[in-house]
């Protein structure tokens, strides 16, 4: 099912022409474009297959400004529910959306901060550890 009229619009509708350039409200980092008002991310201007959940956590951890988020604050933003200290849900789904990055060989990628969180790195800007 489509969540809202824009999309179902992008669906019958060809607009690349729009999606060319980030929309308003769009989230740019290097070559990823987070766009959540249409729901849709792209590395390279390539549309990247993300369940609404990855899109969410990828929104997140690309607004600005940069930073590590504790697994609670990802939690209850993407989820929208209190965190009961259990890092499952966001771990497993941090683990698919990294896969996915490597698979459209994105230089962005999901860093770690053990214990704590997660954060976004654009490799080629930041050093990898």
């Amino acid at each position: 099912m489509f969540p809202d009229l824009q999309t179902v619009r992008a669906v019958l509708f060809d607009d690349t022409a729009a999606s060319a350039a980030p929309a308003t409200g769009a989230v740019a980092l290097g070559r990823l474009v987070v766009d959540q008002q249409r729901q849709q991310v792209s590395w390279a201007g390539q549309a990247l297959p993300l369940t609404r959940l990855e899109r969410d956590v990828l929104a997140a951890l690309a607004s600005p400004p940069l930073r590590v988020w504790t697994y609670q604050q990802l939690y209850e933003r993407v989820w929208g529910a209190d965190y009961l200290e259990d890092a499952a849900a966001v771990r497993s789904t941090v683990k698919r959306l990294r896969a996915k990055l490597r698979d459209a060989n994105a230089t962005v990628a999901v860093e770690s901060a053990r214990g704590v969180g997660y954060s976004l790195v654009d490799a080629n800007s930041h050093g990898r550890h």
